[in-house]
């Protein structure tokens, strides 16, 4: 072969390489089989570990409803008109101290989920961050190679695979979950975050109140109300005997998927008045976070730009405390000793605080919304995601140049002008005479 069919053939490959890179790192949403089972390829090839996260159990429970799994194979089923892909996950394991399937909260066919993992795409390369919508179906027994056809695995009931399988074959099996997956995000990068450097020109003064009796995200009803509400005011019960306040530390990072790390000079857990914060629960928190986010109630406070607390107050104007002050329940999820000090990992508590001033009302003092079981987008917290949105756009206007800068000043001076202009005039001389044609025949109709 020729050196310039050598060269051609490898320019080509690179070519097609180059593409599928670009493919997968555009950060694109994948809803069709065909792209899917470019992706799930992957899964071919080994095991690859899962996290799963059941959204409603995490507005009923501080710590269940999260766990860990491994991808053991797919397929592709018709679900009315199209292809759905179908993940065999291995039974979920909980995880954060908590169960993953508790058993006054059994999974049921149809209950939404959300699976991440890292594997790498089609095109090789680093591994990338995916994370799906998915739906689980039932629970299945499985063996990874059919005896009949060992290319595929053998899926069924735990019930039939004793009837119909030998014994060897059988004890080989496992319970598994049969999840499906609509849609499959991309993320190169990761999970996107805002960095320690970007939330320091937004968000100063940061404190963390570290409250006894597990605050009160920490105190469950099972009929009517979701949380019960505290009728202290806020700046009373952020002030509980028994509690500490810690000041000296830093926003590392605030993530989209409602992780919080603090970076922490002393210890979180020291010199909180509770009897079980002691002894081993202290020595190894992260074997502990049920009972330490059952014992401390963690609430972040934190002032904000001017800038921001305008455009956050217009989207979300029900947010606890003063227009330029935020508030954000938390649930520890690990701590971990640095050369500096600690580093605490939170999520954030996916209901929002808000304060009920009326002394009359029966729901006065400090509530959840919305306040009851199940209630749609209840895993949403309005008052953390428009934050990020808004921390990002101030962020990105100002970075702008100062010449596009006085570009975007005059385009919206101009727009605004034109729109004042026109507040009162009609757009159509047409439209104007019939509209005053019908006035006047109204009035010939009343006389």
């Amino acid at each position: 072969m020729s050196k310039d069919n050598v060269d051609s053939e490898s320019a080509h490959k690179g070519k097609i390489a180059k593409r599928g890179l670009e493919e997968v790192f555009s950060g694109q949403m994948l809803n069709t089989a065909g792209k899917m089972k470019e992706y799930f390829s992957v899964f071919n090839h080994g095991d690859v570990s899962c996290e799963l996260l059941r959204p409603r159990l995490q507005t009923e429970s501080v710590s269940n409803g999260r766990g860990r799994s491994v991808v053991r194979n797919f397929t592709f089923r018709k679900f009315g008109e199209r292809p759905r892909a179908v993940l065999f996950i291995s039974w979920p394991t909980g995880s954060g101290g908590g169960s993953f399937e508790p058993t006054d909260r059994l999974l049921s066919s149809g209950e939404p989920l959300q699976l991440s993992y890292f594997a790498v795409g089609p095109g090789g390369g680093k591994p990338i961050y995916f994370l799906a919508k998915a739906y689980f179906l039932r629970r299945s027994f499985f063996i990874q190679k059919n005896p009949l056809n060992p290319t595929k695995p053998w899926v069924g009931s735990r019930e039939e695979a004793k009837k119909s399988l030998s014994n060897d074959v059988y004890v080989r099996g496992e319970d598994i979950a049969e999840v499906r997956v609509d849609t499959l995000t991309c993320m190169p990068n990761g999970p996107a975050s805002i960095s320690r450097e970007i939330i320091g020109k937004y968000c100063w003064d940061p404190k963390l109140f570290c409250i006894p009796g597990g605050g009160g995200w920490s105190q469950r009803s099972n009929q009517g109300d979701y949380f019960k509400s505290i009728r202290d005011p806020l700046e009373k019960y952020i002030v509980k005997d028994g509690g500490k306040t810690i000041e000296k530390f830093f926003i590392d990072q605030m993530g989209n998927l409602g992780n919080i790390e603090l970076a922490l000079e002393e210890d979180l857990l020291k010199d909180i008045d509770d009897n079980a914060l002691h002894g081993i629960v202290v020595d190894n928190p992260n074997d502990h976070l049920q009972t330490i986010n059952a014992k401390v109630g963690f609430l972040l406070y934190f002032r904000i730009d001017d800038k921001v607390a305008t455009s956050l107050i217009k989207l979300f104007d029900k947010k606890i405390g003063k227009e330029d002050e935020v508030y954000l329940p938390l649930f520890l999820d690990g701590l971990k000793k640095t050369a500096k000090g600690f580093r605490a990992m939170f999520r954030v508590f996916p209901r929002d605080l808000i304060e009920n001033r009326s002394s009359r009302s029966l729901d006065r003092g400090l509530n959840f919304m919305p306040p009851h079981n199940l209630h749609p987008g209840s895993q949403n917290q309005n008052t953390y995601s428009k934050l990020l949105i808004v921390v990002n756009q101030c962020f990105q206007e100002d970075e702008k140049s100062d010449e596009h800068k006085k570009k975007s000043e005059k385009l919206v001076s101009s727009v605004q002008k034109r729109i004042a202009e026109q507040q009162n005039k009609f757009t159509d001389e047409k439209l104007r005479s019939a509209f005053q044609e019908r006035v006047v025949a109204k009035k010939r109709k009343d006389n």
